[in-house]
């Protein structure tokens, strides 16, 4: 008798699920995109991150289209303080020109500012030395300018920039600047890391051996203790950061921390595997011992049992060997994945270069200024970023959910990759899967069919994802009750899921390229939009006050003037409004009064 109900009950779940499939299948056509739709820094709780250098003339200037797209492709933290081979303008020898003497460029806090409004959450570098406390006494500059981008790895001017903090007037001076910086932007910035690898030529000299890496690392750790107690002094809030590491060094990094192990909050390290030519970003561990580094540090006495792991810079680039574009948008979504699947907190190296510096236009998920057509235009990796971004930023590995599949024969030795992951925010699940192989720059890589069981996923329609180009493919159960599909695997990730996790509000892309000039006595903006729109609103600051509602315009007016409002120094910003999410704010502009 229990036997016939469990079979009445059995056939008519069955007869209910295939009903709803049947009908949602009908009913579905429209709702189901056929492409992942973008979602804003400003729609998200959480996500993934990037290094970015702040703007500056002539290469990276504020008015074309760069600085909005960190916003529209859903960046969500930054990592700020020096760009490629020299100091930004965060840096020490830009903010202390002269002994004791502190300021910040106005760019910087706009930046920071725009950064914050749309959504972006920072952690700060601050690097490098400062020739006012080189050599003796006598012999020290009474000011300085700051070295140019792109200084280079030699570093070889009178006063270098990459000379560690050796001596105890150096360190002093250095944590002075650190308490002006954290005091300035307390609430701001939630994260402070010292230097940017000091276990090579950026903390002078550059050495060889393991002893004298050591001894290097016990003299980082000397300023790294003191710096930790002022940041966690002055921002109890915000953490403190190990300089990311170039590769993985244990030997600088534990003597780094021999003295202090429970002050470091972030233990931030450059995974690399193969530098200079193509390697799948899953090798980190088995190339550079990521995984073993990690455990050495939980298992240390005195290390914060919560502790955190970033990969503050990995890329692949196009021109390295072996590979192109193409491997670096399949690497993208893979390394993020993977990272996210170990816990570490990865950041892509970089969002866009400016071509004054030494690395001209290696880098990037989006081309610098080329004085070509290329100038600030995606690479194929920035939408590899936005649709990684747009599904799994706000995820966390979902330990209660199981993905069964046999791997095919040819890949049985370790190189499948399967994830299932939640939304923090909706609760709804998705998996992502991909084979751990070097990717051939040729793009030719024949997909191997695999059936793949998802039990209690509760997805009704089912959706493949491609998370390099964002194409969705609605799919069918083989068997509904078993949950079982038919999905492709191969060098790029896929992504299953139900139609509905894709159902988030849109957003249009934010309007860039704004302007503000000063004309007699009126104040003149003009703009960019990209994208249609309902209308825009322009907002205003006032010496840095509260944003101030200005006007609401027309979608097809992308200029506007007044009168120069009372005020020193006067900020503008832009958006689209319309039936869905308003867009991020676009790029600042401002005008500073006459005096």
């Amino acid at each position: 008798m229990v036997q016939a109900r469990h079979c009445i009950r059995r056939t008519l779940m069955c007869g209910v699920l295939t009903l709803a499939i049947i009908q949602s299948g009908l009913a579905t056509d429209k709702a189901i995109p056929r492409e992942v739709p973008p979602r804003r820094s400003t729609q998200l709780s959480a996500g993934f991150g990037v290094n970015l250098p702040l703007p500056r003339d002539p290469r990276l200037p504020w008015a074309r289209h760069w600085w909005t797209r960190i916003f529209d492709s859903g960046v969500k933290w930054v990592r700020l303080g020096q760009y490629e081979n020299s100091s930004d303008k965060t840096s020490w020898d830009w903010v202390e020109r002269s002994p004791g003497v502190y300021s910040v460029l106005p760019e910087v806090d706009e930046a920071i500012r725009s950064l914050l409004d749309n959504g972006v959450s920072i952690e700060m570098q601050l690097c490098y030395g400062n020739a006012l406390y080189q050599g003796d006494l006598a012999s020290r500059p009474k000011r300085i300018e700051p070295a140019p981008p792109g200084i280079g790895e030699e570093d070889k001017p009178p006063h270098p920039i990459f000379h560690g903090l050796t001596t105890g007037d150096e360190i002093d001076a250095f944590l002075k600047y650190t308490r002006f910086m954290v005091s300035r932007y307390k609430g701001k910035i939630k994260g402070w890391e010292l230097w940017n690898e000091p276990n090579i030529g950026y903390w002078q000299p550059n050495v060889d051996s393991k002893e004298r890496r050591a001894a290097k690392g016990r003299e980082y750790g000397r300023a790294l203790c003191r710096f930790a107690d002022v940041v966690h002094e002055v921002d109890p809030a915000s953490k403190v950061i190990f300089g990311g590491t170039s590769e993985v060094d244990p030997a600088f990094v534990f003597a780094a921390i021999s003295a202090c192990p429970e002050k470091i909050d972030v233990m931030a390290y450059h995974a690399y595997p193969g530098y200079g030519g193509n390697h799948a970003p899953e090798e980190a561990d088995a190339l550079q011992g990521a995984g073993s580094f990690r455990e050495a540090i939980g298992r240390t006495l005195g290390v914060r049992k919560d502790i955190e792991f970033w990969d503050s810079e990995w890329n692949v680039i196009p021109a390295w060997k072996n590979s192109n574009e193409s491997v670096q948008a399949r690497y993208l979504p893979r390394y993020f994945l993977q990272a996210r699947a170990q816990r570490v907190e990865g950041f892509f190296w970089e969002f866009i270069p400016g071509t004054d510096g030494n690395e001209q236009d290696q880098y990037g998920l989006l081309h610098g200024e080329t004085f070509a057509k290329s100038a600030f235009q995606p690479r194929e990796a920035y939408r590899a970023f936005e649709v990684t971004s747009a599904l799994f930023a706000q995820t966390e590995v979902d330990l209660m959910a199981d993905i069964v599949l046999e791997p095919p024969e040819q890949y049985a030795h370790g190189q499948l990759r399967k994830y299932a992951y939640r939304d923090r925010t909706s609760g709804k699940g998705i998996y992502a899967l991909w084979l751990a192989v070097v990717s051939d720059p040729a793009d030719k890589f024949r997909p191997v069919e695999v059936e793949v069981k998802l039990p209690n996923s509760q997805f009704v329609n089912p959706v493949l994802v491609d998370v390099r180009t964002g194409q969705v493919t609605p799919l069918l159960w083989l068997d509904p009750l078993k949950e079982t599909l038919k999905i492709p695997l191969s060098d790029s990730a896929i992504a299953v899921a139900d139609a509905s996790y894709l159902d988030w509000p849109e957003a249009s892309e934010a309007p860039g390229e704004l302007t503000a000039t000063l004309s007699g006595p009126d104040v003149q903006l003009k703009w960019s939009k990209y994208a249609s729109s309902a209308g825009f609103e322009i907002q205003r600051s006032r010496d840095w006050g509260m944003w101030e509602k200005v006007a609401q315009l027309l979608p097809d007016q992308t200029k506007y003037s007044e009168r120069l409002p009372d005020g020193t120094h006067i900020t503008y910003r832009v958006r689209t409004t319309g039936s869905r999410d308003p867009s991020p704010w676009s790029n600042p502009a401002w005008v500073d009064a006459p005096h």
